[in-house]
């Protein structure tokens, strides 16, 4: 590892959202949370360990893990994760967001600036979902990305997309409609001086979508820097908000900017809603993909 890429990552602090109910996956996870549903086409792996392998292996450090719902679970997790994989305990911190979680995930994640050790003002906090399995590749260009547009993260908050085409986004679900419909996060965008610049974050049922639109899908990691997240925390003390998403969109009707960055389109995520969304995975690997 070179030295820059060294001292850029130790400027990242990766915040993984385990705190919230999963109520809609319920009926496979029971009294688990669902960061902790189990892989089968992964050796049986939990959604959050494979999170967690991959920050590692990228010698991402420190990971905070948010908790909330059910947390004793997590931690019990978290801690038999470093014990397995011999890493020191102070590499992985667990913070409990308290009663924060009930008032949605947006809140989950500004309850690390209560923390001292974690909101720190020369950090940038990669956010990541605790119930999103990722493609080591994904998080690893995503990495490169940001190391090569160093000038451009250090003061600012970054949201990454892939162009898809919404036909190949309906494959995967096809066989389970109606029964199942999928919602798309997607960026509206605009170019300003040779830089793209978020205009909305927009959510979807995929059916409402045409066929063969090519869509700005979002990469659900967001890139925030210390006053970002305190002008966050400003306006969710006066407007009520659940998600990220809401809160984004009012910063950019405020005239607050979020640069975009693409990734490459055959980088794959699984965003685990429901329980088909785990069977299309275990599909979808179990297939070689």
């Amino acid at each position: 590892m070179s030295q820059p890429e060294n001292n850029f990552k130790e400027k990242i602090t990766s915040v993984v959202l385990c705190a919230g109910e999963g109520t809609r996956a319920k009926i496979i996870s029971q009294n688990l949370p669902k960061s902790l549903l189990k892989v089968s086409s992964l050796n049986n792996q939990t959604i959050l360990s494979l999170v967690l392998s991959i920050l590692k292996k990228l010698n991402l450090d420190p990971i905070i893990v948010v908790t909330g719902h059910l947390g004793e679970y997590i931690e019990d997790s978290v801690y038999s994760f470093l014990t397995k994989n011999q890493y020191g305990e102070d590499s992985i911190i667990i913070h409990s967001s308290g009663d924060d979680y009930k008032l949605g995930p947006l809140f989950s994640f500004l309850s690390i600036t209560k923390n001292e050790q974690i909101f720190k003002e020369d950090k940038l906090f990669m956010v990541l979902p605790g119930d999103t399995v990722f493609d080591f590749n994904l998080i690893q260009e995503i990495l490169n990305l940001l190391l090569e547009n160093y000038s451009l993260v250090i003061d600012n908050s970054i949201i990454f997309y892939r162009k898809i085409r919404t036909d190949i986004l309906k494959k995967k679900y096809k066989k389970y409609y109606p029964k199942y419909e999928k919602s798309i996060s997607y960026l509206r965008m605009e170019e300003k001086d040779s830089i793209t610049i978020v205009k909305e974050i927009s959510q979807e049922k995929l059916s409402s979508l045409s066929n063969q639109e090519v869509i700005n899908q979002i990469i659900p990691i967001f890139i925030f820097n210390n006053s970002y997240i305190k002008a966050i925390k400003e306006l969710a003390s006066s407007v009520k908000f659940r998600t990220i998403r809401e809160v984004v969109n009012l910063m950019l009707e405020r005239k607050k900017q979020f640069f975009a960055i693409s990734v490459s389109p055959e980088n794959n995520f699984y965003d685990i809603d429901a329980p088909l969304d785990l069977k299309i995975l275990n599909e979808k690997k179990k297939g070689g993909q």
